[in-house]
């Protein structure tokens, strides 16, 4: 999972969790461009600690009102 300390960093652009670099690809813009996506459409994302391990990743978005 993501260390508490680095739940909010990890959104930051082009940040890696040290480790991860050196094993995985990606450049560190995937969890940037979801913040970015969700705050334009007024919601939010975040990281969580999982029960047993691991990280779960929460999106949030508002209900559309009905059109009448």
């Amino acid at each position: 999972g993501v260390p508490e300390a680095l739940r909010q960093r990890i959104f930051e652009p082009f940040y890696r969790l040290p480790g991860h670099a050196e094993r995985e690809g990606g450049v560190g813009l995937g969890l940037s461009l979801v913040q970015q996506i969700a705050q334009r459409h007024q919601g939010r994302v975040a990281c969580e600690a999982r029960e047993g391990g691991g990280s779960c990743f929460v999106l949030s978005l508002p209900l559309k009102p009905p059109v009448a």
